[in-house]
């Protein structure tokens, strides 16, 4: 009976164990890794809502630094802003550091390991949660971006937090699991805009799965309906309108050139995906996919709604990325909701291996498992140690030693890149331009106090653009210094 108990405990706790292990290395690195300025764009806005009090910010996420007067504040209104929110919790109770940032996304990411146990062994036995549980802790893509300060591990986990619900209820039919499950479509949408696509989506699961639609299913749609549009009157709210976020919804939609970040040409579609090709199979385990397969070729023995279930998330996943076709480029991370569905479907395939067999087909079915996550390891082991934005953390110090707190700081820098980790650390009120004419026109308003120039320093030994030295200037503005400033720059 201990053994059994035993058995039973370590099917979930190994999967935890290895996520934890796995997500906590390298916690309190600064915010030099891959798509790291998401951290301290989210961290500034956490650390404004503790500078000046949630009554101050209206909980709104304030993306600018410095000592800043409420008239200052510039929100952040592409995404909700549940993220910061989180984070300010966090460093509420332990300090403004990168580990406390990156920490309430490490319990989301190890919540939806936990889920994805839960479900699948609700559907086909703990043999299958606990090999989806194992797989998905040793995606690199969960491993790293699952930390990560932004809207993938929070979404993640209301979404499974819905499935888990629908599964609850159709087993049981108890209210309990409705009421649960529209708890997590509205705080979900505070946190990331995609997650109310999950209740439609468990409405075509259950349509498909014994046609017919009971009203009751209604309630979660209504509820994620109801954060969506509670979050679209806070930001209207906070930012005076929804300018803003229209602006941005078009921009990821792919229908204008990304202005922040990107290139200057969109991409076809043979372009896009091949990046996604390379970012997958930079991201994920080759091994953990081709099992996912065997499970998908044999798709019409599995339990319908099982395989109706890992078809929503799959949809879910796909649905980000081609919605998300930023202008001229698309980030890696847009590929997260991916582990869910590939997680599932390789665990119950491993489970089917050996279910009902001797302990040997255990042994080979875990031994795949070990050898995706060994895989797993060495990707994980190459994308952190790609370093980002070195050229801004050195900047930071010579900008705070160049301005006071209260300056309002118009920097003109023609890199593509924004200065998200020079405003963190250097915790100014920065504003960027590209063109010198538009640095003229915005000094002229008269609401800067310092005008200064970047200038990256090419260095041919360094490969990553965003590491080159910035070198910092103070540059004229008046009418005749930007006259001349231009001049000598066409020479």
């Amino acid at each position: 009976m201990v053994a059994v108990r035993a058995v039973k405990v370590l099917a979930w706790a190994a999967p935890l164990a290895v996520g934890a292990t796995l997500m906590c290395i390298g916690i309190g690195r600064q915010w030099t890794g891959s798509y790291d300025a998401n951290g301290a764009l989210y961290s500034t806005a956490a650390r404004n809502h503790l500078r000046h009090g949630l009554a101050a910010t209206r909980g709104g996420q304030v993306f600018n630094a410095g000592q800043l007067a409420p008239g200052d504040f510039r929100f952040y209104a592409h995404h909700p802003p549940g993220v910061s929110l989180a984070i300010a919790a966090s460093f509420a109770a332990f300090g403004q550091r990168e580990w406390a940032a990156r920490l309430p996304f490490v319990a989301l990411t190890l919540a939806s390991i936990a889920l994805v146990f839960h479900v699948p062994r609700l559907l086909g036995g703990r043999l299958a949660g606990f090999f989806a549980a194992l797989l998905l802790a040793v995606q690199p893509m969960v491993a790293f971006y699952g930390r990560m300060p932004d809207h993938e591990a929070p979404a993640a986990f209301f979404v499974l937090a819905q499935a888990a619900c629908y599964v609850h209820w159709r087993a049981a039919g108890e209210r309990q699991w409705l009421a649960l499950w529209c708890v997590a479509a509205f705080v979900g949408a505070w946190f990331a805009w995609v997650v109310v696509l999950m209740p439609f989506l468990l409405l075509g699961v259950e349509w498909l799965a014994t046609r017919r639609l009971p009203a009751r299913l209604l309630a979660p749609v209504a509820a994620g309906a109801t954060g969506f549009a509670s979050v679209l009157a806070h930001v209207a709210l906070v930012a005076g309108g929804l300018g803003e976020l229209w602006r941005a919804l078009a921009l990821r939609a792919g229908s204008q050139v990304a202005a922040e970040g990107g290139g200057v040409a969109r991409f076809g579609m043979l372009e896009f995906l091949g990046r996604h090709w390379t970012y997958f199979t930079t991201a994920f385990s080759g091994v953990a996919g081709c099992v996912a397969l065997v499970w998908l070729a044999g798709l019409r023995v599995r339990p319908r709604v099982e395989s109706l279930l890992v078809g929503a998330l799959a949809a879910l996943a796909l649905v980000n990325i081609v919605a998300f076709r930023q202008g001229s480029y698309v980030h890696i991370y847009y590929q997260y909701y991916l582990a869910l569905p590939l997680a599932m479907a390789a665990g119950r395939a491993l489970a089917d291996l050996c279910r009902g067999r001797k302990a040997v087909w255990f042994l080979l079915a875990l031994w795949v498992a070990l050898v995706a996550g060994a895989e797993g390891w060495v990707k994980l082991a190459a994308i952190r140690g790609k370093e980002f934005y070195l050229g801004q953390m050195a900047a930071a110090p010579k900008l705070r030693q160049m301005t006071r707190p209260s300056d309002r700081v118009l920097i003109l820098y023609e890199g593509h890149r924004s200065l998200r980790q020079l405003a963190y650390y250097a915790d100014r009120n920065i504003t960027q331009v590209r063109t010198l004419a538009d640095a003229a026109a915005l000094w002229r308003r008269g609401n800067y106090t310092r005008a200064l120039k970047l200038i990256e320093e090419r260095d041919p030994l360094v490969e990553e653009r965003s590491n080159w030295k910035l070198r910092i200037e103070a540059i004229d503005l008046s009418p005749e210094g930007a006259v001349l400033s231009e001049v000598a720059g066409c020479q």
